[in-house]
């Protein structure tokens, strides 16, 4: 294991204060916490980073500077690196080179212990941002991010050692939370949640099998899984917020953004189509706002003919059943090369009943004016047809076909019948 440290300088030198073992029971005497930092965690390696002040300041009533007494102290006890010529500016440019200096102590999986108990500046800000960073691009583990907090030294002359790496872990959890809620990928948030425990594995089986559902268009499976994402949320949200106090509110924005989708039961076409059909529409509307514009289109092209199979209440899912509802929207009559009926819809007369004020705009949306269907086929062709809409197009036509759909489920007064 490494350690990254930093010294100060303090023109009345360091006072001799008592260690406390943040590990387990033991203390160790010492005015460095350099030197206690080697007795508790035992690194192989530790570096130094030193201003200038640092290296060469010699404080009153000593004969050598802070930096060479500590050298002296650890000799014997650790591969002791310094790096030299920290800077002791706060400018951008300072603060990217001191980046750099603590990033380039490092190699890839390299286990690091940060000590910031000497930290100035900016420096505490930066050590959290430079740990952040290494778990992501270097795959560093970190061992503990400590503070010998000299001023919290009880009436013995003991002072505590903080770790303030469940602070960096808060950031690790709130970076996962708002990747869920802004994009619906859930992998990090499930893969922080794994554990023993069968009320954090079972929130993660939630958010894993939502993001999937999101992912691969499968709106039946997001609706079951958002039902059950209030309750499992309560049960693992103490377990959770015993390391993670904060916690609990941020799976609250969870449970506010994805529970909207919940239906215990989206395929019970009897009870609850109106319900169903207008999560999906939801769903509709939360691809567009994420800008996942093709699964919008998908779906969106999809809802039409499930609104037609409510209305004549018929199940969604059956293929015979969509291909009739689909044929309605397409005029309702298959002819021949030479205009002759072929077939017509057993619905058509039935259709043809329809207000037109209740049927007109399926027909604008489906092959009329923004023609979904032809759309829908455009994208997932990725363009690869004669004369294809060009992307701002497709947007813009995306921002309509979405607002019609909203008149379209205002139109026909469609109520959630689970509430």
């Amino acid at each position: 294991m490494k350690a990254i440290s930093f010294l100060g300088f303090n023109k009345r030198g360091y006072q001799e204060t008592t260690y406390l073992n943040p590990l387990q029971k033991g203390e160790y005497k010492t005015k460095f916490v350099q030197e206690a930092l080697v007795e508790f965690y035992k690194p192989e390696t530790l570096y130094i980073l030193l201003t200038d002040t640092a290296e060469n300041g010699i404080p009153d009533n000593e004969t050598e500077s802070t930096w060479k007494t500590l050298q002296n102290r650890l000799a014997e006890k650790v591969n002791l690196k310094p790096i030299y010529n920290v800077p002791e500016g706060h400018t951008t440019d300072d603060i990217w080179k001191l980046f750099g200096m603590l990033t380039d102590c490092l190699q890839d999986e390299d286990c690091v212990l940060f000590d910031i108990t000497n930290g100035f500046r900016s420096l505490p800000v930066l050590a959290l941002i430079a740990v952040s960073y290494l778990r992501v691009v270097r795959k560093v583990k970190i061992k503990g991010l400590i503070y010998g907090a000299f001023d919290a030294k009880n009436s013995d002359n003991k002072t505590p050692i903080f770790d303030l790496l469940p602070i960096v872990s808060l950031l690790e959890w709130t970076s996962a939370t708002d990747l869920f809620i802004k994009t619906g990928n859930g992998e990090l948030l499930s893969n922080l949640l794994q554990s023993s425990e069968t009320r954090t594995q079972n929130l993660a089986a939630s958010i894993e099998g939502i993001a999937q559902g999101l992912q691969l268009l499968r709106p039946m499976d997001v609706m079951r899984e958002a039902a059950i994402l209030p309750d499992r949320i309560n049960a693992a949200a103490s377990s959770v917020s015993i390391s993670i106090p904060q916690f609990a509110a941020l799976l609250g924005r969870v449970e506010k953004d994805y529970s909207a989708f919940g239906l215990q039961n989206p395929t019970d076409y009897q009870n609850y189509p109106q319900s169903s059909l207008l999560r999906q529409l939801k769903m509709v509307e939360w691809y567009a706002a994420k800008g996942q514009t093709v699964q919008a289109l998908s779906m969106a092209r999809e809802w039409l003919p499930s609104l037609v199979c409510y209305h004549f209440k018929l199940d969604p899912l059956d293929k015979q059943n969509r291909d009739e509802m689909e044929l309605l929207l397409n005029g309702g009559k298959i002819k021949d090369n030479d205009g002759n009926t072929v077939r017509e819809s057993v619905y058509l007369e039935n259709w043809s009943k329809l207000p037109k004020q209740k049927k007109k705009p399926l027909n604008k949306l489906w092959g009329g004016e923004f023609n979904l269907a032809n759309l829908r086929n455009d994208v997932l062709h990725a363009g690869f047809r004669k004369n294809p809409k060009n992307a701002q197009e497709i947007l813009e036509q995306t921002k309509k076909i979405i607002k019609e759909l909203q008149n379209v489920a205002e139109q026909w007064n469609l109520q959630d019948e689970s509430v």
